[in-house]
């Protein structure tokens, strides 16, 4: 397992707490358990972002009056001619009735943005290694799938006698190699997120926030002038200071015993 920590003395007590974000690489090219975990500030602050948990459920209006049918539906059309001359007679109109239909929930949706400036060579590296680890497993990789490989190839190769030139199909520069390397969008890492206090020399979870599902990175912004400042680096060319932002959406709707199990 990989670890990444930005600052150096995230866990010290001086902190207090941070964020872990735990990284599920996809299967193809990665061992079972190569997880990676990157350890950061928990934000807050003006320059950082907020710690927002926002559910949202979808709810239809729907009209009481507008649902009958039969001898139901003719008293309608009837109270529909009353209204009419009632507001002609300046007597008001109908109540419509209006009432609300569940129809769905959202998945929830997390954006985190630190703003974040390196004290020291060790910090701008981690800092590097950071971003380019959230930048590539939010993105896709492109290859074949263990599970269809042999077939793939088998394939491949049958084309390529039929044809009898498998010249076409071989080689690091054929059309076998491309679909062999390039047949497949495999989908981006997995991401899990939780909050730690730290106490007593130990760093338990912080079970007075919701906990958050399994999760796709959806969107990483990596600004290295934030706040319409000048871009600035080190003797080195390492930047002073960057904004990173991501936006997590969970894999699955929280339901009332998820809820209660924490989160």
């Amino acid at each position: 397992m990989t670890n990444y920590v930005f600052p150096s003395d995230l866990t010290s007590r001086q902190q207090g707490h941070f964020m872990k974000i735990v990284v599920f690489p996809s299967s193809v090219g990665s061992a079972p358990n190569d997880n990676i975990t990157i350890m950061l500030f928990i934000p807050g602050g003006p320059q950082n972002g907020p710690m927002n948990w926002a559910m949202v459920h979808e709810y239809d209006d729907v009209k009481l009056t507008k649902l009958g049918t039969g001898a139901i539906g003719a008293i309608t059309r009837v109270l529909d001619v009353g209204a009419g001359a009632a507001r002609l007679a300046g007597q008001g109109t109908i109540n419509p009735k209006v009432d609300v239909l569940y129809g769905n929930s959202e998945l929830r949706q997390f954006t985190f943005s630190f703003f974040m400036a390196p004290q020291s060579k060790k910090e701008s590296e981690e800092l590097k290694m950071i971003i380019k680890t959230l930048r590539k497993y939010s993105a896709p990789e492109i290859g074949v799938p263990t599970s269809v490989r042999a077939d793939v190839n088998a394939a491949i190769s049958a084309v390529g006698n039929l044809a009898g030139q498998p010249g076409l199909f071989a080689g690091a520069s054929g059309q076998g190699s491309q679909l062999k390397s390039g047949l497949w969008f495999v989908p981006p890492a997995e991401f899990l997120i939780s909050f730690h206090s730290i106490a007593n020399n130990a760093a338990p979870e912080n079970e007075y926030l919701p906990k958050i599902g399994r999760c796709v990175l959806e969107r990483i912004d990596v600004d290295f002038s934030p706040g319409q400042n000048e871009f600035s680096t080190f003797n080195d060319g390492a930047p002073t200071n960057v904004q990173l932002t991501m936006i997590f959406r969970e894999m699955r709707i929280i339901s009332q015993t998820d809820i209660d199990n924490g989160y």
